[in-house]
């Protein structure tokens, strides 16, 4: 993982929640704060929709098993 990425989920993300939440918990909220604490979370948040959105990739599908395995399949068609 490299620097930005770190930054960009932990920091950024963490001071734009703590933003939001302290501006939901206030009886008179700043708009410029929450639109602040909202700018702050987009990035890491777009981030993590495109690699949920995008599916898995050639080598993760790959490497996923089958639900049921041979010796399941075949003791399923002798039993009938």
């Amino acid at each position: 993982m490299n620097l930005w990425s770190l930054v960009k989920d932990i920091i950024l993300t963490g001071t734009g929640v703590a933003l939001i939440v302290s501006q939901m918990l206030n009886a008179t909220p700043s708009d410029a704060l929450l639109v602040t604490g909202l700018a702050l979370t987009v990035p890491s948040i777009a981030g993590h929709a495109k690699a949920l959105l995008s599916g898995p990739s050639v080598s993760e599908a790959g490497e996923q098993s089958p639900t049921t395995s041979p010796e399941q399949r075949s003791s399923r068609s002798s039993g009938e």
